[in-house]
């Protein structure tokens, strides 16, 4: 059975997904989740203590929220996947129950603190906050993140609140990215001695993520729209064609966020690290076909000049334009609107912006050229 077959057997299979644009379902989730920053603050403020007295900081559970919030541009840099350690007293773990998956052993009756975003975790009556994702609609993997970085937000105000700055990731799309982290050690130098930061008043930062990664998905849905529909149709079009239908991603939720769902079902998925070099796959265009990648910075330049010659469509959402397919009636490029430092929280007196909006928001937008392109083909 062909690649084409297959892929339409799954686009068949794949659930039909809510009704809507995920663009405004994942605003309106941010929006419910602003309401639970006030719950999230005494929690991050007693995080904080403990970390200040020099506990551990692990993230656990979903492996691509693990991913997502541990090695991120404005995220924490002290943090580390928990694997198979134990933590001890004194430590705090942020963890995401996966669905199925057996609450890790390290986590039973551990007298750490735990944080749970998400589900619920077996035998757990600590401090736990909704992901959102049944009220609107939207990917509960991709909702997990939204939880996880207010919380990371208020636990840094926290910090400043005790005198203590946690030492930040810096994109390593800028030239201070990676000698930052040779400087601090990748996070085993966990606190500032270098800068001096005023405390931050509880809510300030996990609100400011709300605003500006709403604001962004609402430029998006009115800036790009005729641009999603498009990508949509020509989804739909493939299908209806038996074309082969490919989904690529980067960056920390992803690929995880296209394979392991709904979207996997109906796109064949790989990740492809556009602007890096590294190895990308080598699957063969035809007439027909379509690829789709969800960049991070940089345009995907190697698919556009492998797949167009072939005749396959390629759309690609990253913070910039390929120059040499801007008239290219064959390619569309939908702008996700966050800025280059991908960071989108300034803190008054701290030299690099603080909480992602790229991981939420492309996951927004490859969500939603499923979602247009499972209607009728």
């Amino acid at each position: 059975m062909g690649i084409a077959v297959i892929l339409a057997v799954m686009g068949a299979m794949a659930q039909t997904p809510a009704e809507g644009s995920c663009l405004e379902r994942v605003a309106k989730t941010l929006e419910l989740a602003r309401a639970d920053i006030g719950a999230m603050v005494p929690v991050a403020e007693k995080a904080a203590a403990l970390l200040a007295q020099g506990g551990k900081l692990y993230a656990a559970g979903q492996p691509s929220l693990v991913s997502e919030i541990s090695g991120r541009a404005g995220g924490i840099m002290m943090i580390r996947p928990l694997a198979g350690t134990a933590p001890e007293a004194g430590d705090v773990v942020l963890y995401t129950p996966e669905s199925g998956v057996e609450t890790p052993e390290s986590l039973r009756d551990t007298k750490a603190l735990v944080v749970v975003f998400g589900g619920a975790m077996k035998g757990h009556d600590g401090p736990a906050f909704s992901n959102h994702a049944q009220e609107t609609g939207i990917s509960p993997t991709l909702a997990n993140a939204i939880p996880a970085w207010l919380f990371t937000g208020e636990l840094v105000a926290a910090l400043t609140r005790l005198g203590k700055m946690p030492v930040i990731y810096e994109t390593i799309g800028a030239y201070g990215g990676y000698p930052r982290m040779a400087k601090y050690k990748s996070g085993e130098i966990a606190f500032h001695d270098d800068c001096t930061v005023p405390p931050c008043a509880a809510g300030t930062l996990a609100r400011a993520c709300v605003d500006t990664v709403t604001a962004l998905l609402r430029r998006i849905e009115k800036e790009e729209r005729a641009q999603l529909d498009q990508a949509g149709a020509w989804v739909r079009e493939a299908r209806k064609n038996q074309k082969q239908l490919f989904m690529y991603s980067m960056g920390h939720l992803f690929p995880d966020e296209v394979a392991g769902t709904d979207i996997g079902r109906l796109f064949h998925s790989a990740g492809w690290n556009a602007g890096f070099r590294v190895a990308h796959p080598e699957d063969d265009y035809h007439d027909g076909d379509l690829a789709v990648h969800i960049c991070y910075q940089h345009p995907t330049d190697v698919l556009l000049r492998k797949a167009r010659p072939a005749g396959a469509r390629v759309v690609y959402v990253s913070l910039f334009a390929d120059r040499d397919f801007t008239k290219d009636n064959g390619v569309i490029w939908i702008d996700p609107m966050w800025n280059w430092p991908d960071a989108c929280v300034t803190l008054e007196g701290y030299d690099v912006p603080l909480l992602p909006a790229s991981g939420v928001i492309n996951g927004a937008i490859a969500w939603e050229i499923y979602r247009l392109g499972m209607g009728p083909a």
